[in-house]
């Protein structure tokens, strides 16, 4: 009796350590219903997963509703609008770069990159949710976002370009040279701006009056009649109570290239002339007020080095303009069956719960098969 109860405590053991593994930290991977992790379409040598698409097409159809109603999508070209959309969003720089990372054997899902992005999920969970992974998952439901996709998300924006940047000079394919350097640094691909910007998130005020504040400032600093007016009033800008961009309070501006700041911030940048301001730029982080400005030549000398590294962007950015024009979008079987306006929904936390489930079985099998051997054993003996 005494070994029964030995084996049976031990099977017992084995499936509460499996039903342990499956159990997670905060910040831990969350896998979403399996429906998500499908293929509606490659571009060049990039899958496309449903996820994207429905983050995708869930937000644009949140934008049409907002400008034109509930009833929006009852109009047929307002359906076909998002169906172009939609599939031509999908074949982007982001997707180029991700092809580019392939060529150098990087996989933001993968190795060093993964880790980084593993870094920045602790953050996010600890600050944003309170560690709280249970409001991390109904969040993200709430923005149809699958915790697959932020992570791939964090690694193209913050860590893919840098690592092949890193990759590319260890194979001696970036030019180095002082000229070299200084050229790039002065030319177009290189602008120099200044900006003011409203946080979406700085809890001071609704997005509805962020929104107000920025369109003011903005009409404020337009208003303005000569180049130093509008120097002057974009630095007070930047002093003022709304701005909460704190990282240049001696406003001598930011030196960028494509492939470094939000894009939507980029292409009101490079659009602009000197001394020019945008209209309100809305990201996903708040509201942006950008001038461009003449760049400082002593600056650029002095700060050679620091800006030495930034100007392999350009590189990088010609790369990924020679990928990006040869990328053509194919559906999948799956990918041409999807009505956008009726896609399914994903469950962010679907394939945590089957992995729970299978453990649990998987548990149950175990114990109840070693208890049947065990009573056969028994039998033997007798």
């Amino acid at each position: 009796m005494k070994r029964m109860t030995r084996i049976l405590a031990f099977l017992l053991a084995a499936m509460l350590l499996l039903i342990s593994l499956t159990s997670c930290s905060a910040a831990s991977p969350v896998y979403a219903s399996p429906r998500a992790k499908r293929v509606v379409a490659t571009v060049g040598d990039v899958e496309i997963l449903y996820e994207e698409l429905y983050f995708i097409t869930m937000h644009y159809i949140e934008e049409l509703k907002r400008a034109y109603g509930e009833n929006a999508l009852d109009d047929e070209a307002r359906r076909n609008d998002l169906n172009a959309f939609v599939w031509a969003s999908l074949v982007s720089r982001e997707t180029a770069l991700i092809s580019l990372g392939y060529e150098y054997g990087l996989d933001v899902h993968k190795g060093d990159i993964a880790d980084s992005v593993q870094e920045i999920m602790d953050s996010v969970i600890e600050e944003n949710f309170e560690g709280d992974r249970k409001a991390y998952i109904e969040d993200l439901a709430k923005t149809y976002m699958t915790d697959h996709y932020a992570r791939q998300f964090f690694g193209v924006e913050n860590y893919l370009a840098n690592s092949i940047v890193i990759e590319m000079a260890e194979r001696g394919e970036l030019v180095t040279d002082e000229a070299t350097v200084l050229e790039t640094l002065n030319s177009d691909k290189f602008i120099r701006t200044m900006h003011v910007f409203i946080s979406n998130s700085n809890k001071l005020y609704t997005d509805a009056e962020n929104r107000a504040h920025a369109a003011e400032i903005q009409a404020t600093i337009a208003a303005c009649g000569d180049n130093d007016a509008r120097y002057e009033a974009m630095c007070d800008a930047i002093g003022g109570k709304y701005n909460n961009d704190f990282g240049d309070p001696l406003a001598k501006g930011y030196y960028f290239t494509y492939g470094e700041m939000d894009e939507a911030y980029e292409n009101a940048a490079f659009a602009l002339a000197e001394y020019g301001v945008s209209d309100v730029v809305q990201t996903d982080d708040g509201y942006y007020i950008i001038m461009r400005l003449p760049k400082d030549a002593a600056y650029i000398t002095e700060n050679l080095e620091a800006l030495r590294d930034k100007s392999y962007f350009v590189t990088l950015n010609q790369k990924v303009d020679e990928k990006l024009a040869t990328m053509t979008l194919t559906k999948t079987n799956f990918g041409e069956k999807l009505v956008l306006t009726e896609l399914a929904p994903i469950d962010p936390d679907g394939g945590n719960q089957l992995i729970v489930i299978g453990a649990i079985v998987a548990g149950v099998v175990l114990v109840g098969g070693g208890a049947v051997w065990l009573l056969k054993t028994r039998k033997k003996r007798k």
